[in-house]
């Protein structure tokens, strides 16, 4: 927001920046105005419309479509934008998290199969599983694709753990494919539950 032009009256008069959509060319504008729209002209697209204002460009001489840059937008959003730019941010933020620990888990020589569907994992709520193959000592961890990010983060923190103490996967199964043993983190939840057979 810009602090400009004060009125005798009022005193200062706040007004935002606003972008000429035509050619970038930079302008203020006080807050509360809203333009006119020239005759012909198409309206911009409703998402971005509240964003808009149809003002004169000191660029191109005309009445051009402007963006609003609204500064005072982050005034009270402790100065970091808005609030879905912070959980965008956060969400890329535990991207990345996962992402290298998973790589980490990897370096280990631990197998990582990602983005498994829910009713292919041996529990269908589960958001990570971990399973031992006995003879191999082989670990592998499948992940589930319909697990959110903060949800997966969390899971991972605790397969760490597990990871660090084999004996929290629990007892050994006999199956036909071998013997292996297992447990599921589960979703939205800090319980744990052993893999049936």
């Amino acid at each position: 927001m810009i602090e400009e032009r004060t009125d005798g009256r009022k005193g200062v008069r706040p007004r935002n920046r606003a972008l000429c959509c035509e050619c970038g060319e930079l302008r203020t504008v006080a807050r509360s105005y809203r333009g006119r729209k020239p005759p012909g002209a198409e309206d911009p697209d409703p998402v971005a419309a509240p964003w808009c204002r149809w003002l004169t460009c000191t660029a191109c001489r005309t009445v051009t479509l402007h963006a609003l840059i609204a500064d005072n937008a982050t005034d009270g959003s402790r100065r970091d934008g808005c609030p879905m730019e912070r959980q965008n941010r956060l969400q890329d933020q535990c991207r990345r998290r996962i992402e290298r620990r998973l790589t980490a888990f990897v370096a280990e020589g631990i197998m990582v199969r990602r983005q498994i569907a829910p009713e292919d994992m041996q529990v269908d709520d589960a958001a990570l599983e971990i399973l031992e193959h006995h003879g191999t000592r082989r670990l592998e961890i499948r992940v589930s694709r319909a697990v959110p990010s903060h949800e997966l983060l969390q899971a991972i923190d605790e397969a760490e753990d597990i990871i660090d103490e084999p004996t929290k996967l629990g007892a050994w199964t006999d199956t036909s494919t071998g013997r292996w043993r297992g447990l599921a983190l589960r979703r939205g939840r800090s319980d744990r539950k052993g893999i049936p057979a």
